[in-house]
Parts: C-alpha cells; structure tokens; sequence
C-alpha cells in the first residue's frame, strides 16, 4: 500500500507528474514548480483546501489530476456556475422519481429522506455511505481528490459554507436524522480553482492553502514557461528536437493572442496551455513538409477564436 504522505513529503519539481486518464481527463503529463510542491505540500499535511487561483488556461484544474495520478487515488470533479448553491454540491433530492411513484400504485411512496441523491462532496467525502442509497462508490481507489472548479463564479456565501463542512467533516441534510460523517479510512485532497472574476471572501482565503498561477509578465520568461510545459509532454528527446522549433512557433502565437485580448473583456476566448498542446499533437499527426500550411488553418481554430463572431461584437 502506498504511503500517501510519504510521496507527498517526498514530492519535487524535479521530474513532470505522468496524469493517469481518468472520468474523461486524458493521459499526458504535468510539469511541477517550486511554487506548486510547496502549496500542495501545505495543503496536504495542513489537511486544508488547496486554492488554485489565476486566469483561464494556465493548468489550474488539471493540477488535481495531477495530485490523483500521483498518489494513485480516484478524482471527482464539478464546476460551479453562477446559479450553483452549497446544497447543489451536496445532496438533491429526486422529486421526479418521487412523483413518477406517487403515480404508480405498485410502488410505495416514501419520505422524502428516501429521495435524497448524494452529490459530489458527499461522494467525495463520504463513499462508505452510497451503497445504503443504492450507489455504486465512484471508483475504488484508497482515496479521493475532490475537484470544485471555478468557485469564483458562485454566489459569495458558497466559499463559507462549503469550507464549514469540509472543516467539520460532516454534511447536515434536512430530511435525515444524522449527518453524513466523512470517512476516516478514506482521505480527501481537495482542490478548488477560481480564475478570479470576483474576490473571494477572506475568511475562506485564510482557511486555504493558497497556490497563484500567473503566467510570467516577460515575455522570454512566458516563451520558457510554455516550453517547459512542452518538454514535460514530450520526454522523448528525439520527439523533442523534432518539434523544438514548431513549439517554439506555436508557443508565441498562443502568448500573442492571450496578450491582444488580456484585459480587454470584450467576450475573447483566453487561450492558454491546452490550445498550445493540442495544437502540437495535432501538427505532429502530419509529415514536416506539410505542417506550415497546416498551422495556419488551425490556428483560425483553435488560437484566434473568440467567443462572439465580429459581426456579433458590431452589433453589440
């Protein structure tokens, strides 16, 4: 059995994390700093959130497959939308399924308390509890790295809540007469993103481990930043060589795109290192006397995109 804190304790920059594909997340890898051992060093053996923050596609998020790839654990993500409230992340209860019985006389209706649906933190938090409800736990690894993606965007009084239960281990749910206790066998990472559209409150700030990820303002420090990324996704030295120059191209049209719409806030799409990825995987697919023409097709697609075509924004 694996000695989780161990690895933590034992973790560097030194050599890029291998992501093991999971719940949709693809294989590859990602590439430590200082800044990000320390964070998730804090947040680990602190036993508290760590709090990923910085703008759109700078890894934030895959940062939790990360943590689940290298401790060999499961990952249950959910991202959080303006309308989303704690009790989302929580439980639901299945008013549908109860009414579909309430209609069918063969089948006996029962409290609501016999309707609830646990959500993702409970699911997270608690997996020994899902079988009583008629779940399947949602993997069967020895641990969970939860993932609460873009928590900037809700309502400021979810950071609270959902900190207090997290803190306390427990989740209150209205129509059951005792809480749902985390499981003491079965350890939580959690991991929450925010690109910081709005402030976050502070009192949830404090109970963090807190980790910033910005993109260096130089621009010989970003070109570094995302071929450091780029030699940590292609390890085979030969691969490496062969697409050193196309990278080095690619990498500076990403960077000058994010630094034409940074700011701007005019519904531009902020590219980031995923573009920049799957812009390589997919040049590398073709024969080296055709991918010049074919980094300019695919550029229009996947690096000059904005969220609203020009005509849209004249019309605004």
């Amino acid at each position: 059995m694996p000695n989780s804190k161990q690895t933590i304790i034992n973790l560097t920059d030194k050599e890029p994390i291998k992501l093991t594909p999971m719940q949709g997340w693809p294989a590859g890898r990602y590439q430590l700093s200082p800044q990000h051992v320390g964070a998730i060093q804090a947040a680990f053996l602190c036993k508290r959130p760590l709090l990923v923050r910085g703008g759109p596609g700078l890894g934030k998020s895959q940062l939790a497959q990360a943590v689940a790839s290298l401790l060999d654990w499961g990952l249950i993500s959910t991202v959080v939308h303006y309308n989303t409230s704690v009790e989302d992340l929580l439980y639901s209860v299945d008013h549908v399924k109860r009414l579909d019985q309430a209609n069918n006389p063969e089948c006996p209706v029962g409290g609501l308390e016999k309707y609830i649906q646990p959500g993702k933190v409970w699911q997270a938090i608690a997996p020994s509890t899902l079988h009583a409800r008629g779940l399947k736990p949602p993997h069967n690894k020895l641990g969970t790295v939860l993932l609460i993606d873009e928590i900037d965007k809700a309502d400021p009084s979810l950071p609270n809540a959902l900190l207090e239960v997290l803190a306390n281990g427990a989740i209150s749910v209205p129509y059951l007469q005792d809480a749902v206790i985390a499981d003491e066998k079965h350890p939580c990472f959690v991991v929450i993103t925010s690109n910081e559209e709005r402030l976050l409150p502070q009192a949830f700030i404090r109970r963090c481990a807190v980790l910033d990820i910005q993109l260096p303002k130089e621009p010989d420090k970003a070109l570094q930043w995302m071929m450091d990324i780029f030699a940590a996704h292609y390890p085979n030295e030969q691969k490496q060589a062969e697409l050193a120059s196309l990278a080095t191209t690619v990498a500076t049209q990403v960077l000058a795109q994010r630094a034409k719409v940074s700011g701007q806030n005019n519904g531009d799409y902020l590219v980031g290192t995923s573009e920049f990825l799957d812009m390589l995987k997919t040049l590398g697919e073709f024969e080296q006397d055709k991918r010049e023409d074919k980094l300019k097709v695919l550029s229009e697609h996947l690096i000059e995109k904005s969220q609203f075509s020009k005509d849209d924004k004249d019309n605004a």
